[in-house]
């Protein structure tokens, strides 16, 4: 026979009777030794039978419908166990022993995962976003942020000090630092960008080694010629007629010739404080869980 889905759970119509006939739990004495077998012995009571039965199938309906049970109380949960918080959302337990520690009201106990459990992302996956609001659950801004190890174990176990600067206490490790950065993959010795290692030390900006030539036409061996006023006078002051002009025209003279050569020419700088591409900016976020 196939199986039934877990919709209505053994003795549901009775769960909030107490008797020994209908429903009662059968203590902590009885659960710890179970019943005992043999004709010579009593048969269980059916309402702790049917305490017994409610109790499997609410857990198992809990599991097909959620995939972890919902928090109770007085369950002992360790680092890692899941369970869904009466906010309707799923928590991980960063504490072993952690007893009686509600999700949504004990950051110290729980860190939140969100409203799926499970994620196509791995930890430590990056994801860029078009927004600059606060990250969804499981994810974090890459903003070089100093974190805790403990309060974020399993992003610390992939990524460790890698990011680090050198400032941070032994309970700590820092984010690795997108804010401005254009990236660039690991060499992982291809040889194209060889030495560099994952972490926050950016490469400086800079061109490819080039140069720049500029030059002026020679206008060749030649001469530049200017004209000149020329006067004359009389020879005996006497015999000057008034009213004669002194002026006796123009007189060409010729400059020495400065042979072939060449000019030089200055050439200026030009852009900005950086090389770069053209680009839109995004935000980018590391997933921690």
């Amino acid at each position: 026979m196939a199986r039934q889905a877990f919709n209505k759970r053994w003795a549901e119509n009775v769960e909030t009777q107490d008797s020994s006939t209908v429903f009662q739990a059968p203590g902590d004495i009885r659960i710890g030794t179970g019943w005992e077998g043999g004709q010579d012995k009593d048969a269980p009571p059916a309402g702790q039978e049917n305490w017994w039965h409610n109790r499997v199938d609410s857990a198992l309906q809990d599991i097909e419908r959620h995939g972890v049970m919902t928090w109770h109380a007085e369950a002992v949960y360790d680092i890692g166990a899941p369970s869904l918080a009466v906010d309707g959302l799923y928590y991980e337990s960063i504490a072993d022993n952690n007893v009686g520690n509600a999700p949504p009201s004990s950051s110290a106990y729980w860190r939140l995962i969100g409203a799926s459990l499970y994620s196509s992302f791995s930890v430590g996956e990056y994801k860029d976003v078009a927004h600059n609001g606060s990250p969804d659950s499981g994810w974090l801004k890459c903003n070089g942020a100093v974190l805790l190890k403990s309060a974020y174990p399993k992003l610390f176990a992939r990524i460790g000090g890698t990011y680090n600067a050198g400032d941070e206490l032994s309970t700590q490790f820092r984010l690795p630092d997108w804010r401005g950065m254009f990236p660039r993959f690991l060499d992982d010795g291809r040889g194209v960008d060889s030495g560099r290692v994952l972490g926050n030390t950016p490469q400086p900006s800079q061109n490819l080694a080039h140069g720049h030539s500029a030059s002026t036409g020679s206008a060749g061996a030649h001469t530049h010629t200017t004209t000149l006023n020329k006067d004359r006078t009389v020879t005996t002051p006497g015999n000057a007629v008034y009213g004669d002009e002194n002026f006796y025209g123009t007189e060409t003279l010729q400059t020495n010739s400065a042979g072939a050569h060449v000019h030089t020419v200055n050439i200026g700088s030009s852009g900005g404080t950086e090389a770069r591409s053209i680009n839109l900016v995004q935000v980018r976020w590391i997933r921690y869980l």
